[in-house]
């Protein structure tokens, strides 16, 4: 088993949509989620969910094994970096929280903006009547970081390299895709037992778990 801490950096290229429900009493009908001192994040969550899909596609092309369902407990790749229903994940995903400087004062309105949008009238593929809404993202060129964002152990080098390919592969966050939302440049550091491993290191790590057939 190995030690393992990633740092994650994502820059926005276009306005992130996190939707935290509801409109908390703005003008807005749909809010963006931040943590307590008023920061646009990308939660946990949504770390872990975008990089076991992104994990799971890459693991499937390289002919490694892959869950065929919800709580399959089959032994894969992926079970042991992810977890499953019947084992607890390995490795703890932290919130990706905006950059916002030294500011003690955030106000909301500083980091997000209102974007107009309309309801789509999935029968006729028409905009619905009266149904404007204003949907809250934070705004474009933000920058989230987490030093760390992932922190735990997995079995070897080449489940932290799949990882690390996974999050490289990950390029949009948040909701609201098919509007052109969400689009950004994730950037990954990988630290294994206190040291950190540059890229030809995890792609050799990679090829090398792919020859062993995922074992």
């Amino acid at each position: 088993m190995i030690d393992v801490t990633i740092d994650l950096e994502v820059l926005s290229d276009s306005p992130v949509s996190v939707g935290a429900g509801g409109s908390a009493g703005t003008l807005a009908d749909k809010v963006i989620v931040r943590d307590g001192r008023g920061r646009p994040l990308i939660p946990g969550s949504q770390v872990k969910g975008r990089a076991r899909h992104a994990a799971e596609a890459i693991a499937a092309t390289l002919g490694l094994g892959v869950p065929q369902y919800f709580g399959d407990e089959t032994d894969t790749v992926i079970r042991r970096i992810f977890g499953s229903p019947q084992h607890r994940a390995p490795l703890h995903f932290a919130n990706v929280i905006a950059d916002v400087g030294d500011q003690t004062k955030i106000e909301p309105q500083w980091l997000s903006q209102l974007r107009p949008s309309v309801a789509i009238n999935r029968r006729r593929g028409t905009a619905d009547d009266e149904r404007l809404l204003l949907q809250e993202t934070a705004l474009r060129g933000m920058r989230f970081i987490a030093r760390p964002a992932i922190v735990g152990t997995l079995p070897d080098l080449g489940h932290a390299a799949l990882l690390w390919a996974a999050l490289r592969a990950v390029d949009r966050w948040g909701g609201a895709k098919s509007r052109g939302l969400g689009w950004a440049t994730t950037n990954v550091r990988v630290i294994v037992n206190g040291q950190e491993q540059n890229a030809a290191v995890l792609t050799e790590a990679l090829r090398d778990l792919v020859r062993r057939g995922g074992a």
